[in-house]
């Protein structure tokens, strides 16, 4: 039992500082700096793969800001989750910030102050943008996109989509200019669910930004070459058709204002990096029928038409697959019948077809 022994500093089993058994600093599966309640490893378990226990504890948490009792129930959770932002949670990604972004995220809609709440609360935007910033360093040691990860980064994806849907906030974010923060996740590697879970979310929030007539936006937008990047997903063939979908309609609410449609027809390698993305869609959609995705590629049509030298090659140069006669029924079985779907969108290819035989 002497200085060296079970009891010593130095005790292989005993109780000192570099006991691996023990409760010191050191133990990866003790309580101490490196334990399950502190930033560390958690039993050796990587961060972001759930266990159990920890599970538990987070739906604990979110049932507890669901079922306030208060008179002001909104008011009451939407000041809690906004404190609970303000947490560090533990290297899993659970603790009381998960469980306010997740109830934030779901209940938005229903919360029509949210968003200015969000913006004005002190501290809150940069713990979104840091959420996010952190996932880049995840990638950067791990090329695999947890589920865990997805999700949290997804929930802040929401609740700043949620600012942007306000004029005072909106500005904000673009004098800030936030939007070039996540531009990196339109470009994810890998086509796992995750991975498109969060370019969804991310051309959800930037669509946001277009989803009114905003100069402003559509200025930021096109000038941070937003449309190579949409073009790029929609000419990916391993893209979903909610992805691709997505990225067309931003590309074709950029051109409907007449900055977009200039700066696309300025040039012949912007006008064709357009043409080309949109032939190859239409390639797409005779193998994937879709008419959502088919709708925007007709409009974007239409709108490039807008401009004389654009209309001038598009009457030497159209997808095979919307070549028809105004009856519409030599076009493509697959075309046809998406067409069938949406009456609006086959007058449209007959106002455009008869734009281009004029």
């Amino acid at each position: 039992q002497g200085p060296q022994g079970p009891q010593g500093p130095q005790g292989p089993q005993g109780w000192g500082p570099q006991d691996p058994q023990g409760w010191s600093p050191q133990d990866p599966q003790g309580w101490g700096p490196q334990g399950p309640q502190s930033p560390g490893v958690y039993g050796g378990v990587p961060r972001g793969v759930a266990t159990p226990f920890r599970q538990q504890v987070f739906q604990q948490l979110v049932q507890k800001r669901h079922s306030c009792d208060d008179d002001n129930d909104d008011d009451v959770i939407v000041a809690t989750c906004l404190q609970d932002l303000l947490h560090v949670d533990d290297d899993q990604g659970f603790g009381p910030c998960a469980a306010a972004l997740d109830v934030l995220s779901k209940r938005r809609e229903e919360l029509p102050a949210l968003p200015l709440q969000l913006f004005r609360k002190r501290g809150i935007l940069v713990v979104l943008v840091l959420e996010v910033a952190s996932l880049y360093r995840q990638l950067s040691t791990s090329a695999a996109l947890t589920h865990v990860a997805s999700n949290r980064v997804c929930n802040c994806l929401a609740l700043i989509q949620s600012v942007a849907t306000h004029q005072a906030s909106k500005a904000f974010l673009l004098d800030a200019r936030i939007p070039l923060l996540l531009y990196p996740l339109l470009t994810l590697p890998g086509s796992d669910r995750a991975s498109e879970f969060v370019r969804v979310t991310t051309l959800g929030m930037i669509g946001s930004l277009v989803k009114e007539d905003d100069s402003q936006s559509v200025f930021f937008l096109v000038e941070s070459e937003l449309i190579s990047l949409c073009l790029r997903i929609m000419g990916n063939v391993n893209s979903t058709d909610r992805a691709r979908s997505v990225s067309a309609w931003i590309v074709q609410k950029l051109l409907l204002n007449d900055f977009g449609l200039w700066y696309v027809c300025q040039t012949p390698e912007r006008f064709y990096a357009v043409a080309s993305t949109l032939a190859k869609m239409v390639d797409v959609l005779l193998e994937v029928p879709s008419i959502r995705a088919l709708k925007h590629v007709i409009r974007t049509y239409l709108r490039l038409c807008d401009n004389p030298t654009a209309r001038a090659v598009f009457k030497h140069c159209f997808p095979y697959g919307l070549l028809a006669d105004e009856s519409l029924q030599d076009l493509p079985r697959p075309i046809r019948m998406s067409l069938s779907e949406d009456p609006a969108t086959a007058q449209g290819l007959k106002m455009l077809l008869r734009l281009l035989n004029q």
